[in-house]
């Protein structure tokens, strides 16, 4: 299997071991330089820019059934993409982390620092009532 990642950053190692022993994941595919530059800044207008979308689905043309991708970005193009991959049995997945926070109080600065550490990845699924 494949990992398409469409993040803003690369996969960690504790996220690429969970990939390799949880998803049977061989090989992570990460965009060229056009296209991560295009999903971390889609312009803030009121539609949405269908090319980026289509750039996107084209990069995932070569994904296979089961494959998976792990995607996170803007709202709206994420959703579009996560629908895109569950028609296609592309497992789509997004992080989940855990927020730890320290302030530090210097006279009258404050000053926080936030880590995030990844606890797994979470298939996105379609809602069941």
């Amino acid at each position: 299997m494949k990992a398409y990642c469409l993040l803003n950053h690369t996969l960690t190692d504790n996220q690429i071991k969970e990939l390799e022993t949880k998803y049977d994941c061989a090989q992570i595919i990460y965009p060229d330089e056009d296209l991560k530059n295009i999903w971390s800044q889609i312009p803030p207008t009121e539609k949405l820019d269908m090319t980026v979308i289509d750039k996107v689905t084209q990069w995932l043309m070569s994904a296979k059934q089961f494959d998976v991708l792990i995607i996170q970005g803007e709202f709206g193009s994420t959703f579009m993409l996560v629908d895109y991959a569950l028609k296609n049995q592309i497992i789509p997945l997004y992080a989940v982390s855990k927020r730890i926070s320290q302030e530090v109080s210097n006279g009258e600065s404050v000053t926080r620092n936030t880590v995030f550490r990844h606890v797994c990845f979470r298939e996105y699924k379609y809602y069941q009532s």
